[in-house]
């Protein structure tokens, strides 16, 4: 268990230097063949110690669309001796969306003496939560991660919203996957 956190942590600094919004973690990966495998099953993942109101329903909903994406590739759900388990991180970060001054929309304000400047700067303008899934095949003999992949959204704050934005997500890992 604990080389998965080490995992997890290794990825999460990648993710956070990271630009784009999925990504394959490494080339090692390239041969990865779903088709190769029949079964799967979820490893369980343990939340935050203060989980946010609707963490439990937000992952369920992960879960479900998980499995419906690799039912669609002709896997079955087998808890008691799956070929592949599925290992999912979930990072909600809160950002801040900033826009840069410049002199046509903040002009400086003279105030009677000469010795004023003007400098171009960061300003808040909006904050917002960013998702980042991590997922993980472990393939179930040798216990190996046999594929590992992100996916990154803003966080909508309506709940329709979410689920569309978590289905996108999974979409893109198993685009992923079959390419």
């Amino acid at each position: 268990m604990r080389q998965y956190q080490i995992i997890i942590g290794a990825l999460l600094l990648m993710i956070l230097t990271s630009c784009s919004s999925t990504s394959t973690l490494s080339d090692e990966f390239a041969d990865f063949d779903l088709s190769a495998y029949q079964s799967f099953d979820f490893f369980t993942v343990d939340g935050p110690d203060e989980k946010l109101a609707d963490y439990d329903a937000n992952l369920e909903f992960l879960k479900e669309e998980i499995n419906r994406q690799m039912t669609e590739r002709g896997l079955k759900q087998d808890s008691s001796s799956p070929d592949i388990k599925i290992n999912l991180g979930i990072v909600v970060e809160d950002k801040v969306q900033t826009r840069t001054t410049n002199l046509a929309t903040d002009p400086f304000m003279y105030s009677g003496q000469r010795n004023y400047t003007w400098e171009s700067r960061e300003v808040p303008v909006n904050t917002y939560k960013e998702g980042t899934l991590t997922m993980h095949l472990v393939e179930g003999m040798s216990n190996k991660v046999v594929w590992a992949g992100t996916a990154s959204r803003v966080v909508p704050k309506k709940t329709d919203k979410k689920q569309r934005a978590a289905q996108e997500a999974v979409s893109e890992l198993f685009d992923q996957i079959d390419n």
